[in-house]
């Protein structure tokens, strides 16, 4: 495993993250509040700080109203 490859990867999808739920106006509480993430957990995804789950991913998605392959788009 290229921990530095994977890191910029984890950097990049949390930086477009961060940018949907920022245009959707939604805060991280608003997010965790409609899905099963805590919201320590959506901060370290979004910092790139966290590897997380397929299921994790699904969730996310969920708690944004978004197809998950909107979140993919980096």
């Amino acid at each position: 495993m290229n921990e530095i490859r994977d890191r910029k990867k984890l950097q990049a999808f949390g930086e477009n993250l961060r940018k949907t739920r920022d245009s959707l106006g939604m805060s991280q509480d608003q997010v965790v509040a409609k899905c099963d993430v805590t919201k320590g957990n959506l901060s370290n995804i979004e910092n790139g700080n966290k590897d997380f789950t397929f299921t994790t991913f699904l969730e996310i998605a969920r708690g944004l109203n978004v197809h998950p392959k909107d979140l993919l788009d980096f």
